[in-house]
C-alpha cells in the first residue's frame, strides 16, 4: 500500500514535469514563430522586433535587445530594445558589456550586472532601471563574422542557465541569418531600383537626343525662320508632352511677338504681342531665368487678356529663356499630360536644353539670312561692276565714231558712221536688258541667226577703233564664212574683253591679236584669240577666270576673263588657255543646235 509521502512526492513531479513540458512547447513556438517569420517578412525591424519579443518569451526574461553594428563597424546600434521605447542606445565596440561581447566575438552569463566591471550604469541611472543578470551572445554569420549582439536582461526565476546559453545562442544565428538575407535582400532591391532609375535616365536622355537631332535637322532644312520655327516647337510640346507651347521673340519696341505656336488656338495666338515686361514669359525673358508654374490664375504675371483673346486658358506654364547674338525671346509650354500632371525639374532641365539649341538655330538661321542678303547685294555689286566694265567699250566706239561724223561731209560715209554709233547704242540696250533679266532671275541666252562674215568683219572694225593707238594689229582668219547660232552681244562682249586684256598685257611696245574663225566636224565654231604678249603670269594662272583677278595692270578691275568664262557658259560651251612667254591662246568652242547650224561655203 503506498504511503502518502509517496504520492505528494509523484505529484510533485507530475507538476515539474508540465511545467518543463509547458517550457519546451513555449520554445517550440517561438522557434516555430521565428522561422515561420524568417520567409514571411522582408522587413528587418519588424523580424528583429519579433525575435526580441519571442527570446523575452522564451528564456523567461524581463526584456531583450538586439543591437547591430554600423556600416563602419565601431559602434553598435540598437534596433530592438523592449521596454526602452523610441530611445537609442548606441555604443562604442568595446563598450559596457555589449561592446565588450562585439569585440571579443564570447558569450557573457553574469548573474550580477554590478560586480562586473565591464559594466555601465549609466543607461539604469537614465531610465531608473535595475539591471541584474545578463546574458550577451554574438550574432555570428556563416563565416564566423560578428554582425551584433543579443542581450536579454533578468531572469524571472533565478539565473540564466547553460539552457538558455544553448537556446539563445540558436536564436542569435537564426538572426543572423535573417540579417544577412535582410540586407542581401535590401541590396539587391537598391541595386534593383538603381538599374531602373539608370535605365529611365537612359531611355531620358535617348528621347532628348532624338529631339535634339530632329531639331538640327529642321535647322538644316528649314529655308525660313518661321518654318524653323514651327519644325522645333512642335517637337519641343512633344518631348515635354505638353498640350500647347509658343516661341515669343522680342521685338524692337521691347514687346513679345509670339512668332509660333503649337497647340490651343495657334493662328489667333500669333496673332499677339505682350507688352514689355508683362506675362510669365515677360518675366523671363527680362530676368532670363526659367520659370514654373503650376497654377496659372494664382500667379499675378499671368496675362489673363491675352487668353481671353485667344480663347485658350492654361493651367500650368513652363517657360524658359531664348538668347542670340541679335536678340532675346522665351520657349513657353502649357498643361503638361492636358494639365494633369505638373511640370517638374527634370522638365525645366529639358526645356533649357532644347531652348539652347533653339537658340542655335535661330541664330544660325539669321546669320544664313544675312549671309544671302550680302551674297545678293555682292552678285548685283559684281553684275553693275561687269555691265560699267562693258560700257566702256561701246561707249569709247561711240565716242570716235561721232568725232569722224563731226568732220565728214560725205552722206554715205555719214550713214555708215551713224549705223555704227546706232550698232554700239543697241549692244548698251542689250546690256540694259540683261541687267534686267538678271535681277529677275532670268539668265537666258538670246540665240539668233548670225552671218559669220559680216559679225567678224564689223568686229574687228570696232577693236580697231577702240585699240587705236595701241600700236596692235588686228588680224582675222575666216575659216568658215557661214552662218552660227549665238548671242552677238554677248559674244561681242566676250571678244572686246580678251582683245583689250591682249593689249593691256602687250604694252606699249606692240604687237598682234589675230582671231581665227573656225568649224569642228560636229558643226561646233571654234574661236582662237592669240596675241604675242608675255603670256599669263604663273601666279595667277590657276584663278585666270575668277572674278577680280588681275595682275600688274594699272586700274585693271579683274573682272575681264570672268565675264568671258560667263559668256561661254552661258552658250554651254568651252574655253581653254595655252601660255607660254610670247604668246597666249584662248580657244572657245560654242556647240550649235543640230540641223541649225548652217554650214554654207565659203564666200570670196
Amino acid at each position: 500500500m503506498a504511503r502518502p509521502d509517496d504520492a505528494v512526492s509523484v505529484e510533485v513531479r507530475i507538476a515539474r514535469l508540465e511545467r518543463d513540458l509547458a517550457r519546451e512547447q513555449a520554445k517550440t513556438r517561438a522557434l516555430s514563430d521565428i522561422s515561420a517569420a524568417l520567409g514571411s517578412t522582408l522587413d528587418l525591424d519588424e523580424l528583429l522586433a519579433l525575435v526580441a519579443s519571442r527570446i523575452t518569451e522564451v528564456i523567461d526574461a524581463e526584456r531583450s535587445t538586439i543591437y547591430l553594428l554600423d556600416d563602419e563597424g565601431g559602434h553598435l546600434v540598437s534596433r530592438v530594445a523592449e521596454g526602452q521605447g523610441r530611445a537609442e542606445i548606441r555604443l562604442t565596440v568595446g563598450e559596457g558589456l555589449a561592446g565588450w561581447v562585439a569585440k571579443s566575438g564570447e558569450m557573457l552569463n553574469i548573474k550580477d550586472a554590478y560586480q562586473d566591471v565591464r559594466f555601465d550604469a549609466e543607461w539604469d541611472r537614465r531610465t531608473g532601471y535595475r539591471t541584474r543578470s545578463t546574458l550577451c551572445v554574438p550574432m555570428k554569420n556563416r563565416h564566423g563574422r560578428t554582425l551584433g549582439v543579443v542581450q536579454v536582461l533578468n531572469k524571472r526565476t533565478t539565473f540564466f542557465t547553460p539552457e538558455d546559453e544553448q537556446l539563445l545562442t540558436a536564436l542569435a544565428t537564426q538572426a543572423a541569418v535573417s540579417i544577412e538575407n535582410g540586407k542581401l535582400f535590401i541590396s539587391v532591391i537598391n541595386k534593383n531600383m538603381e538599374l531602373l532609375e539608370i535605365k529611365e535616365q537612359l531611355e531620358r536622355r535617348v528621347s532628348e537626343l532624338d529631339v535634339l537631332f530632329e531639331i538640327a535637322q529642321v535647322s538644316a532644312s528649314a529655308t525660313e525662320l518661321d518654318d524653323l520655327l514651327e519644325g522645333v516647337l512642335a517637337r519641343a510640346v512633344r518631348a515635354i508632352e505638353a498640350e500647347a507651347g509658343a516661341i515669343l521673340i522680342e521685338e524692337p519696341n521691347g514687346g513679345l511677338a509670339f512668332r509660333s505656336a503649337v497647340g490651343g488656338h495657334p493662328e489667333k495666338v500669333k496673332r499677339q504681342v505682350i507688352p514689355k515686361g508683362s506675362g510669365i514669359s515677360g518675366w523671363v525673358v527680362r530676368h532670363g531665368r526659367a520659370q514654373v508654374v503650376n497654377d496659372v490664375d494664382a500667379d499675378d504675371r499671368h496675362a489673363r487678356d491675352i487668353a481671353d483673346r485667344v480663347g485658350y486658358h492654361p493651367r500650368s506654364v513652363l517657360a524658359v529663356p531664348l538668347a542670340w547674338e541679335d536678340g532675346v525671346g522665351a520657349l513657353e509650354l502649357l498643361n503638361k499630360h492636358e494639365g494633369q500632371t505638373a511640370f517638374n525639374d527634370e522638365d525645366v532641365r529639358t526645356a533649357t536644353l532644347i531652348a539652347n539649341h533653339i537658340s542655335t538655330a535661330i541664330s544660325l538661321a539669321e546669320a544664313r539670312d544675312r549671309k544671302g542678303k550680302q551674297e545678293r547685294l555682292s552678285t548685283i555689286g559684281q553684275l553693275l561692276s561687269s555691265v560699267l566694265h562693258d560700257l566702256k567699250t561701246p561707249m569709247t566706239i561711240i565716242s570716235g565714231y561721232v568725232q569722224l561724223l563731226a568732220g565728214e561731209e560725205d552722206d554715205d560715209e555719214r550713214a555708215r558712221l551713224s549705223q555704227s554709233v546706232l550698232r554700239q547704242v543697241e549692244l548698251i540696250n542689250a546690256m540694259t536688258r540683261e541687267t534686267i533679266a538678271f535681277a529677275r532671275g532670268d539668265r537666258s541666252v538670246w540665240m539668233r541667226k548670225v552671218y559669220l562674215h559680216r559679225f567678224f568683219s564689223e568686229l574687228k572694225e570696232q577693236l580697231e577703233r577702240e585699240l587705236e593707238g595701241r600700236n596692235v594689229e588686228i588680224k582675222l582668219d575666216l575659216r568658215d564664212r557661214g552662218v552660227a547660232r549665238f548671242d552677238e552681244h554677248k559674244i561681242q562682249r566676250a571678244v572686246h574683253n580678251l582683245a583689250r586684256n591682249a593689249a593691256e598685257a602687250i604694252g606699249t611696245k606692240g604687237g598682234h591679236f589675230e582671231i581665227t574663225v573656225d568649224r569642228q566636224e560636229d558643226g561646233a565654231i571654234v574661236l582662237v584669240f592669240k596675241d604675242d604678249g608675255p603670256g599669263v603670269p604663273e601666279a595667277i594662272r590657276h584663278a585666270l577666270f575668277d572674278s577680280f583677278i588681275t595682275h600688274g595692270k594699272a586700274g585693271g578691275t579683274g573682272l575681264g576673263l570672268a565675264i568671258v568664262r560667263k559668256v561661254v557658259d552661258d552658250h554651254e560651251g568651252s574655253i581653254r588657255v595655252d601660255s607660254k612667254p610670247g604668246e597666249t591662246v584662248f580657244t572657245i568652242v560654242l556647240p550649235q543646235t543640230p540641223g541649225e547650224s548652217g554650214v554654207h561655203p565659203a564666200v570670196a
